[in-house]
């Protein structure tokens, strides 16, 4: 029996989360083929989200043969690492493009390289993951605004931590690009880790009853399943990368004012844009951030982070990070009002 899927036409967050449910629905079949001709552009995160789900599939599923049709005509997506990750047998089509000043292409940060880097250069492990952002941060900011080129390293970095110390997972796979003519940058990162629900159990005072009220509490300042760990260590033993929680709350709060901010795990996820607030069924292992933002007014962002940082306070003063009461995260991330 042969089973058989289209690629969606539009590449969008709602657009992927549906079809990593139709692809996971779908029975097993001796044969399995995949139509990638759909997809008009791709982008990072099309890529990360597209590969991630078929490797899914392809490891539910290890001995159906998968068939791929339209991939020679991916000429971008192919150079930047697409067809590569989709682990096709002889590399039919191989990477071509391995970064510029525009774009990282298809990239894997493994806790191996991390280790290995930090003890060449004798520093800690997040002082190695801090100096891989700054790279990707470049990319980001286009050097466009000193401030935002260091928030976003910043909270990259714990992005990447949560992958390696919550997330549980060896490695982490990430695209960014910048189009010139919009003026917009965006990026992607996803793990095959244990996904938000599961990290966020560890924590001493967050307890989410299911994987939508994970990603919730994901986005507050301060909730990570190690910040507590951190406030609980004497000054002397306290590293400025110690992770605080902020970086996912920064993330959502900038690029989903600026652009969009898109997050999902597991069986849920949500997408942040200006004056919109959507959720979504989906199934993806592991965790995926996509992030992106509008680059042309440097004041506009410079005043965003500055306000974000103000933001940060008022909400761990009024809605605390300890047992926090759903009800009151959930209305401040869907209305904005503390």
């Amino acid at each position: 029996m042969t089973f058989s899927i289209r690629f969606p036409r539009e590449c969008n967050p709602k657009a992927l989360a549906e079809f990593s449910c139709q692809i996971d629905a779908l029975g097993y079949g001796e044969n399995f083929r995949i139509d990638t001709r759909p997809v008009r552009f791709f982008t990072p995160t099309a890529m990360i989200f597209l590969a991630k789900v078929c490797r899914q599939r392809a490891r539910k599923h290890s001995d159906e043969k998968v068939l791929y049709t339209g991939l020679a005509g991916h000429d971008y997506a192919n150079n930047l690492g697409f067809s590569d990750a989709l682990s096709l047998k002889g590399r039919p089509y191989p990477k071509g493009a391995f970064g510029g000043q525009t774009y990282i292409p298809m990239s894997v940060m493994t806790r191996e390289a991390l280790e290995d880097r930090a003890v060449d250069m004798d520093f800690a492990l997040g002082d190695a993951i801090q100096e891989r952002c700054e790279d990707i941060a470049q990319i980001v900011s286009q050097g466009k605004s000193d401030s935002l080129r260091s928030v976003v390293a910043r909270s990259f970095c714990e992005i990447f931590r949560n992958t390696f110390e919550h997330g549980e997972a060896d490695s982490a796979v990430f695209c960014a690009q910048y189009w010139r003519q919009r003026d917009i940058v965006e990026i992607c990162i996803a793990d095959r880790g244990v996904g938000i629900e599961k990290s966020l159990g560890a924590s001493k005072y967050t307890h989410p009853e299911n994987n939508r009220e994970a990603l919730y509490y994901s986005l507050m300042p301060g909730i990570s399943s190690k910040a507590w760990r951190h406030k609980k260590k004497k000054a002397h033993q306290k590293s400025v990368w110690d992770n605080a929680g902020f970086g996912l709350f920064f993330a959502h709060q900038l690029f989903g004012e600026l652009g969009h901010f898109f997050l999902a795990s597991e069986g849920h996820a949500l997408l942040i844009k200006p004056n919109t607030f959507e959720e979504f069924e989906c199934n993806i292992k592991g965790t995926l951030v996509s992030m992106s933002i509008d680059l042309s007014d440097e004041e506009k962002i410079d005043a965003c982070i500055k306000g974000i940082s103000k933001l940060a306070q008022k909400v761990k003063e009024r809605i605390g990070v300890k047992s926090v009461c759903f009800a009151s995260v959930e209305g401040f991330l869907r209305t904005g009002s503390l």
